[in-house]
């Protein structure tokens, strides 16, 4: 029986609008390798490369050698992929050249981004600047992997598109250091593009979720599908009115490939599934209706103000751009919640 990540990778193989050929004998070096990222990009990579006969090599790096076991337990057989656990910041290994540099690291966690601003914007920008010298060295194709948070906290349900004016991030709150960060490596990435040539893309990346996000993972969406799960009450802790869309794992996977191998360098794209676009409290309530129990959705607004989550927004991304390639996604929000749930079924019967 087929896992629910296998579908998947046989749903990208059938994206004929993608020259998955160009990509033979290509080399990657992937950061952020076992977050979820990471997790499905390489999977497609050894998918393609096994399936299309590509000859594919990909280093990746990761810090954590117990979880790469795990997660990548079926495919370290594969001979040519390399995990390095190594320090992005320090990263080198001149003897390989790299025709694509995927950075997808990046915390994600709200409390880590007020607990630890300083070491958020730190990181953003080192590793960003070091990997960039790297893909300009090497003549590599590089990819930022960035955030629709870039877009400030927009507050009508207008379309935004890539030229979106931004309503801009309070400076004065720690929060903010994730989006400012974001914004200052894209500046960086065209920065490189234009001064240096290096051939270089970003992906704004709306929230995005399936295979590869554990289940103990907090963001809000992992919440709602461990609660269809369970079959547990939600509690929201406001009103739910921020609205945004959402992308499946997969789907980002197959817009990735699109850009890379026919975007136009130097540019910024929109990623998500625009007919996703929702609030808070509508995909609540769509998490509920999957459960077989009778779970309701509560709500424990509280009256003070904490600066851990953006302020009511609405992130309606226009992915205009990135369709006039051929890309669409093929997912959508129920179908997402029901494969997340499938994945970590499948992972409970595999420990």
């Amino acid at each position: 029986m087929q896992t629910t990540l296998q579908k998947d990778l046989i749903d990208l193989l059938n994206a004929d609008y993608i020259p998955f050929r160009e990509l033979k004998n290509k080399t990657f070096l992937i950061t952020g390798s076992t977050g979820m990222l990471g997790y499905n990009i390489i999977n497609s990579l050894v998918f393609l490369s096994e399936k299309l006969d590509l000859n594919i090599t990909i280093h990746a790096i990761a810090r954590n050698p117990d979880k790469v076991r795990t997660l990548f337990s079926k495919l370290l057989q594969y001979e040519k992929i390399f995990f390095y656990y190594d320090d992005i910041f320090s990263f080198k290994n001149n003897s390989v050249n790299y025709d694509y540099i995927l950075h997808t690291a990046s915390p994600t966690s709200s409390r880590y981004f007020i607990e630890h601003p300083v070491e958020i914007i730190d990181f953003a920008y080192k590793t960003t600047k070091h990997l960039l010298e790297l893909a300009r060295h090497k003549k590599s194709t590089f990819i930022y992997f960035s955030s629709m948070e870039i877009y400030g906290t927009p507050t009508t349900d207008k379309e935004i598109t890539e030229d979106f004016i931004s309503s801009c991030p309070q400076t004065m709150n720690s929060r903010s250091s994730y989006s400012e960060g974001k914004r200052l490596c894209e500046t960086l990435v065209k920065s490189y593009n234009e001064e240096y040539d290096v051939n270089c893309n970003v992906l704004r990346l709306t929230q995005t979720f399936g295979p590869g996000v554990m289940e103990d993972d907090n963001r809000v969406f992992a919440q709602f599908a461990r609660a269809a799960r369970k079959g547990d009450n939600i509690i929201l802790l406001s009103k739910g009115n921020t609205k945004r869309s959402y992308l499946y794992t997969m789907d980002l996977v197959s817009g990735l490939f699109t850009i890379l191998l026919k975007g136009k360098p130097g540019e910024a794209y929109n990623i998500a599934n625009e007919e996703t676009y929702c609030s808070i409290r509508e995909m609540a309530e769509l998490a509920l209706s999957l459960s077989e129990k009778k779970c309701r959705l509560e709500f424990k607004i509280e009256n003070t103000k904490s600066n851990m989550y953006l302020p009511p927004t609405k992130f309606n991304l226009n992915c205009n751009k990135i369709k006039s390639l051929g890309w669409y996604p093929r997912k959508d929000l129920k179908n997402m919640f029901l494969s997340l749930i499938s994945f970590w079924e499948e992972c409970d019967k595999n420990m």
